[in-house]
């Protein structure tokens, strides 16, 4: 029977009449029951994205061992790697321990299996008890694991080996299980050049092909893709019995229901962290064909009300956990820091909007960048972290080192790429082009604030080659940080320098001008891991209390105004925000504008060039004092100086601090609208306030 979307929206129509229920197992009855009396019964029982998180191992094995009987499966849909301090000191092999006295019978790969590299993961695969099946990675040409990597179908599968599939024999039964990773591994780890991933779709076609053509009509797709992309898998191949989930950290409390009116497909998954383990209890007809299923996920963590464990840790893998927790205490509880606040590093906040964990991240970034790389031709220096990158808040108290290794557990290498404004900008939008999906590429920022519009288009990439497809709309504005705290616009040709972190400097999580820049030399590999950078910046600050500062803002659709937080009955109020919504001013990072500071030959000179709208100028400005013009600023000054607007104002040297005279003001502005200013005592210095009237007045 062809499969369709009509098969999903029947189920749903049949479930919510209720009558797929009843089943024999007590949750759905998709088809009726074939005349043969045949059937076969299997329980599948399941974990995906554990991420290291093993304090509740020993519950784990319990539920297992109380939960298995003659027909089980124990399958993982990968994701071991990659979360707590027990990945740091030891690399996924504590939790392989318990994995293998669970006798797991088959595991396929997340994309965090690569984070290390191959190297990271050989010592994994060859020390498992079991197989791992994996039907859209090209293992063969990489040295370290194309030994253990085999062509064909595991019927029987060996231990430690990866198959594209594999043939389990359960009471008299085959079961065929196939292994699929997300191919955007490719840029969210880090697999090197030699390991190759293709399509998800066609290799699972290839491999139910193959499966059915030994007579396997009993199929099980481990897959580490996504909730959503699961569906689409459900619908797109026919053959498939069972989706065991990962990668998407989705909490199916129910399996969802595939084709109901034909041959059904399940999917299922348990969430994240071991948190749950997944039982899924199937009646199969003599035909291979799905009639009865109950599904349930088990809490490892549940408790009384007398806050006991509801199941009991089986007390020779907590024996065990101690051992491995034994070398970690004395690192946990080495205090690094304190901070006064909690500190926002949840998944679903640091993915999709500015945290203050993300802050405080980014600027301890860009402040080891700035003391580090020294460049004369820059406009600027920024941070862009990938929120993926930061794993877990910090609570209020004091910061151990135990948090900080908990929170960035990657271990990447602090990196600084030389890139110009286009290409931070482009960067941005692939960032905010994940946001609706939560996607680990949302970028945490520092040295800069900007606007974008999640109503808009974003970046569209292909899956596999991660090409862009579309490019997207929604980066609005993007304003550079100055040293006395004001914004300006960024120059799209213009030199900036970014502090990022070297996944991304590769080109992960799809920033692909960052890889752009990487490849054209314009990277400098500074060798420093990114929690030790964090770690030395928190000496720096001392005591933590920190907020969102308004770096990212999302405009959900409407125009971008400017809103001064002190220009309320202000004088020069009107033309302020008139400036402002020209682009030609900005404010402070508190939203302030500061209307009664005095203003600066070097804040007159910006101003002006932007009012003029005149075009950046990397000529050298001939000032005697040249070099102590700030960097965000040079440009602008070159501009005036080259259209001749500063002749006969400013002479030998600039003093770029120098309060400006009303009577400089006139000069410029004559020097422009050819008409003499109004400007009173030509002596007196004139307030910011006062600078964006006169500009307002003379230019309209």
């Amino acid at each position: 029977m062809a499969r369709s979307s009509f098969g999903k929206l029947l189920a749903v129509a049949l479930v919510a009449s209720g009558l797929l229920s009843g089943a024999a197992f007590g949750t759905a009855k998709a088809a009726e029951t074939t005349a043969s009396t045949e059937k076969f019964e299997l329980r599948v029982l399941h974990t995906n994205d554990t991420h290291a998180h093993l304090d509740n191992i020993a519950r784990r094995v319990t539920a297992v061992n109380e939960a298995r009987n003659d027909s089980t499966l124990l399958l993982d849909a990968g994701d071991v790697f990659s979360g707590t301090l027990y990945y740091n000191q030891f690399n996924g092999l504590a939790d392989l321990f318990f994995m293998n006295k669970l006798s797991y019978d088959a595991m396929t790969f997340g994309n965090h299996e690569f984070d290390k590299g191959p190297e990271g993961l050989v010592e994994f695969v060859k020390a498992a008890k079991f197989p791992f099946v994996s039907a859209n990675i090209d293992f063969s040409k990489e040295p370290i694991l194309s030994a253990y990597a085999k062509q064909d179908i595991g019927a029987p599968a060996e231990a430690g080996n990866i198959y594209p599939a594999i043939i389990k024999e359960v009471q008299g039964e085959k079961v065929g299980i196939i292994g699929l990773t997300t191919p955007e591994s490719a840029v969210l780890a880090s697999p090197g050049e030699n390991i190759k991933f293709a399509d998800e779709v066609e290799s699972a076609r290839q491999q139910v092909e193959a499966l059915e053509a030994q007579g396997i009509n009993k199929i099980v797709v481990l897959s580490h893709l996504g909730y959503t992309v699961d569906q689409e898998l459900a619908e797109a191949v026919e053959g498939i019995d069972i989706i065991v989930g990962g990668h998407s950290h989705t909490q199916l409390n129910e399996a969802e229901v595939h084709h109901a009116d034909g041959e059904p497909t399940l999917i299922v998954q348990t969430g994240e962290y071991n948190k749950y383990l997944g039982q899924l209890d199937v009646v199969f007809d003599a035909d291979g064909v799905l009639t009865e299923w109950q599904d349930k996920l088990i809490s490892l963590d549940a408790q009384n009300d007398a806050g006991e464990y509801l199941i009991k840790g089986d007390a020779e893998s907590e024996a065990k956990l101690k051992e491995y927790a034994a070398p970690l205490e004395e690192l946990k509880q080495t205090v690094i820091g304190k901070t006064l606040v909690d500190l926002d590093g949840e998944r679903s906040t640091v993915r999709t909007q500015e945290t203050n964990l993300g802050d405080l991240v980014a600027d301890g970034m860009r402040a080891k960048v700035m003391s580090i790389v020294k460049e004369s031709d820059v406009e600027g220096y920024v941070t862009i972290q990938n929120g993926g990158g930061i794993r877990a808040s910090i609570g209020a108290g004091d910061i151990t080192l135990g948090h900080l290794l908990t929170t960035m557990p990657f271990g990447n290498n602090l990196s600084a790429l030389k890139m110009t404004g286009e290409e931070i900008v482009a960067a941005l939008e692939n960032g905010v082009s994940g946001v609706e999906n939560g996607e680990g590429r949302f970028p945490q920022i520092s040295g800069m604030r900007f606007y974008y519009d999640s109503t808009k288009a974003g970046d569209v990439l292909d899956a596999v080659t991660g090409a862009k497809t579309q490019a997207g709309n929604r980066i609005v504005q993007v304003q550079i940080k100055q040293a006395d705290g004001s914004y300006s616009d960024i120059d799209p040709k213009a030199y900036y320098i970014v502090a990022t972190n070297s996944y991304t400097a590769d080109g992960g999580d799809f920033y692909t001008s960052m890889k752009q820049a990487k490849n054209a030399g314009r990277f400098y590999e500074l060798n420093l891991v990114d929690y030790e950078v964090f770690r030395e910046y928190l000496d720096t600050v001392g005591t933590v209390n920190v907020q969102p500062e308004g770096r990212i803002i999302d405009v959900k659709g409407a125009s971008l105004s400017v809103e001064f937080s002190d220009i309320s009955g202000h004088a020069n109020a009107a033309a302020i925000e008139e400036a402002a919504a020209a682009g030609i001013i900005n404010g402070y990072a508190d939203g302030s504008f500061r209307p009664d500071n005095k203003a600066t030959r070097v804040e007159l000179a910006v101003m002006l060039s932007r009012a003029l709208k005149l075009q950046a100028s990397t000529n050298v400005t001939g000032f005697t004092d040249e070099a102590a013009i700030p960097g965000w600023a040079l440009s602008s000054v070159a501009a005036l100086k080259e259209a001749g607007l500063l002749e006969g104002v400013i002479a030998d040297s600039f003093e770029p601090s120098k309060q400006v005279t009303a009577g400089e003001v006139a000069k410029v502005l004559a020097a422009v609208t050819k008409e003499q200013a109004q400007v009173g005592d030509s002596s007196a210095t004139l307030t910011r306030g006062e600078i964006v009237s006169l500009l307002v007045q003379a230019l309209n």
